[in-house]
């Protein structure tokens, strides 16, 4: 098992995309890997034969432990060396380990550690063998970013990875369901569907995967309510707490022993943003992409943030500083069906309204599909949350740990609003919303807090205003 970077120490396999005595050829995905902040697919740095399988799916795999057995047809081993790992290998075998034939090596290999594990060196590009880019913070490698989703044939069916990891949650047999993507694709939704039609029965003893309330629920509530009983009173279940799950408790439970966290709170009228959303959803630059009013919150943000460089800042503990910061990297709070994620839109500072609508587009897709490597979401210096998409009007947010504060978005509804004044004054109706800043008074204190917040709402009020920033 690769070590994932930012500190994970192991991950679960998800689902094998080969079996013992398949025949892979370098950058050949092995398995889907699901660590506590994503799901990765796992490429193999070796030309050969898969001898052993380490793992099933749905076990734990401790980084450096074996998880598969390559055979490459070599016969230069030695009994006592210790088998290769997926992405590892022993510094000796490395060095003795022959070319392969049509398989050309990178001839410049990781500096050696004082682990017994180097990273395995990187293939070259070749025209038959997907580009791909390795993250620095791991030894991972995953397909470019510019290259299309990958969709993969699993015994003759056409579907992508989160297309058939639903159906294993679901228990539905691909090669039953109808697809209607592009090709004749299995999609999701095709998968929900043949779910919600009873087809292929249930993944887990007394749960109905043809029960259409239990297809509809994410995967996260469906690995929860999954299995039988696990206490006496045949009442209850224990679930290990783990994944992304794991990691917001403790990140939650560190902000609130260490920050001095308030909330201020502005209810605003937004019907001139409502009308400018209208206005970009028209026009044709920003065709197919995610256009909502939280781009316009997004810009209103930046502005902002130029009158009260503070709220961009973060207070360094072990220096007892504030640190200022030029970038504004704006954390977007996601529910996907692996839980909270907050993907992060970088120097959203230098973008146009275009250039936030087409990466917001961009990073949420990724999120959705679980799809978020380290660099997608690390590095945040100001958050915001969306909770209106439930349905409620206002919340008291827990600020990153990393960050100083977290604008929360509230439901955007049609109200009556007092407009004009003196003769003129009457009330009429209008798109309003209420916003929540939590914040660390540590280093934001109330008036810039304040000052923030009414600069963001104004601008919402009146977009033209914006001129002014």
């Amino acid at each position: 098992m690769p070590d994932p970077g930012e500190g994970l120490t192991e991950g679960e396999v998800v689902s094998w995309q080969v079996s013992v005595g398949d025949t892979v050829k370098i950058n050949d995905v092995l398995c889907e890997v699901e660590t506590a902040k994503s799901i990765v697919e796992l490429p193999s740095p070796f030309a050969g034969t898969v001898a052993k399988l380490w793992a099933e799916p749905g076990e734990t795999v401790a980084v450096g432990e074996p998880l598969v057995t390559i055979d490459d047809g070599s016969d230069d081993q030695r009994e006592d060396e210790p088998e290769f790992l997926v992405g590892h290998v022993t510094q000796d075998s490395g060095r003795r380990r022959r070319r392969r034939s049509g398989a050309a090596v990178s001839a410049q290999r990781a500096p050696e550690k004082t682990s017994t594990d180097v990273p395995a060196p990187a293939p070259e590009k070749k025209a038959d063998v997907e580009p791909v880019v390795e993250q620095q913070s791991s030894g991972i490698q995953q397909p470019a970013r510019q290259d299309p989703p990958r969709m993969d044939r699993t015994e003759h069916v056409l579907a992508k990875p989160p297309a058939r990891r639903l159906a294993a949650d679901l228990g539905i047999d691909l090669s039953s369901v109808t697809g209607t993507g592009p090709q004749g694709a299995v999609t999701r939704s095709d998968v929900k569907a043949a779910a919600e039609a009873g087809q292929g029965g249930a993944r887990d003893a007394g749960v109905g995967a043809g029960d259409a309330e239990f297809a509809a629920l994410s995967v996260t509530a469906r690995r929860l309510l999954g299995g039988a009983p696990t206490e006496p009173d045949g009442h209850t279940r224990k679930v290990p707490v783990h994944g992304v799950r794991k990691v917001t408790a403790k990140a939650m439970k560190d902000s609130l022993d260490t920050k001095a966290l308030v909330t201020a709170f502005l209810t605003c009228d937004v019907t001139p943003t409502m009308e400018l959303v209208d206005r970009l959803r028209a026009d044709r630059r920003f065709k197919g992409l995610r256009v909502s009013p939280l781009t316009v919150w997004c810009k209103a943000v930046c502005l902002a943030m130029g009158r009260t460089p503070v709220v961009n800042a973060r207070w360094d503990d072990a220096t007892e500083q504030i640190v200022f910061r030029d970038q504004i990297n704006l954390g977007i709070a996601a529910a996907t069906p692996r839980g909270l994620m907050v993907p992060v839109v970088r120097n959203a500072q230098d973008m146009t309204m275009l250039e936030l609508a087409e990466e917001i587009t961009r990073i949420v897709a990724i999120a959705k599909e679980g799809k978020l490597q380290p660099a997608d979401y690390t590095d945040g210096t100001f958050s915001i949350t969306n909770v209106g998409v439930f349905g409620l009007d206002a919340g008291t947010p827990v600020v990153n740990r990393t960050e100083s504060a977290i604008l929360v978005l509230g439901a955007i509804a049609r109200r009556p609003w007092v407009v004009g004044t003196g003769d003129d004054e009457r009330v009429v109706p209008r798109w309003v919303t209420t916003m929540s800043l939590g914040f660390d008074h540590r280093l934001i204190d109330g008036e810039e807090g304040s000052t923030f917040l009414h600069d963001v709402a104004e601008i919402l009020s009146d977009p033209a205003s914006a001129m002014l920033y």
